[in-house]
C-alpha cells in the first residue's frame, strides 16, 4: 500500500530536532566537533579503501579497470591511516582544500557574472557573491586555524537552519495528515 508522505511527518520532525541539537553542539564545542568530523572522515576513508581493495582483489572476473580500483583502494587506505594517525594535520589540509575550492569558485562566479551581464539583470549581486567567496578562500589560506573554527560555525549554522526547516516541514505534514485522516490516528501495520 502506498502511504502519503504526510504520514511520515515525525521523521522530518525528528531529523530537524537532531540537526538543531547537532548545530548547538557545534556552536558550543567547535574544535572538538571539527576534530570528530575529521576522524570520522579518516575512518570512512579507511573502510572505503579496505572494501575497494578487497573487491579489486577478489573480483577475478572483471580484469578491466581492476588495477585502478585496487590503486584507489590502497590510496584510500593510506589516507585513512594517515588521517587517523594525525587528525590535526588533516584538519588543516581540509581547510586548505576548502580554501582552494572557494578561490576557484569565487573566480568562476565573477567570470560567469561578467559574461552574463548582457543576459541577466542584477549581475552585480552575482559578482558580489563571487568576491565574498574569493575573500573567504583568501582568509582561510592566511589563517587556517581560524578557518577550522569558521568551518565548524558554518556547519553549525547550516545545521540550525536545516533543522528549523525540517521541523517546520514535519509540523506542516502533521497538520496535513490530521486533516486527511479526519483527526483520527492512522496505524501502520
Amino acid at each position: 500500500m502506498d502511504l502519503p508522505l504526510s504520514q511520515y511527518w515525525w521523521l522530518y520532525l525528528t531529523r530537524g530536532i537532531l540537526a538543531i541539537l547537532l548545530g548547538i553542539t557545534v556552536l558550543l564545542l567547535p574544535g572538538v566537533t571539527f576534530t570528530f568530523l575529521v576522524i570520522f572522515w579518516g575512518a570512512y576513508m579507511l573502510a572505503d579503501g579496505l572494501f575497494a581493495s578487497v573487491a579489486a582483489i577478489t573480483d577475478r572476473h572483471n580484469r578491466k579497470g581492476r588495477g585502478w580500483f585496487l590503486a584507489s583502494g590502497i590510496i584510500s587506505l593510506l589516507v585513512g591511516i594517515l588521517v587517523l594517525l594525525n587528525p590535526f594535520a588533516w584538519a588543516i589540509a581540509l581547510v586548505y582544500i576548502v580554501a582552494f575550492w572557494a578561490l576557484l569558485a569565487g573566480i568562476i562566479e565573477i567570470i560567469a557574472a561578467i559574461r552574463l551581464r548582457k543576459v541577466i539583470k542584477g549581475e552585480g549581486w552575482y559578482i558580489l557573491v563571487g568576491v565574498l567567496t574569493l575573500l573567504f578562500g583568501v582568509s582561510l589560506l592566511f589563517s587556517p586555524l581560524a578557518g577550522v573554527v569558521t568551518l565548524a560555525f558554518v556547519f553549525a549554522f547550516y545545521s540550525l537552519i536545516n533543522g528549523s526547516l525540517l521541523i517546520s516541514l514535519g509540523l506542516r505534514l502533521r497538520r496535513r495528515n490530521s486533516k486527511s485522516t479526519g483527526g483520527h490516528r492512522v496505524e501502520i501495520v
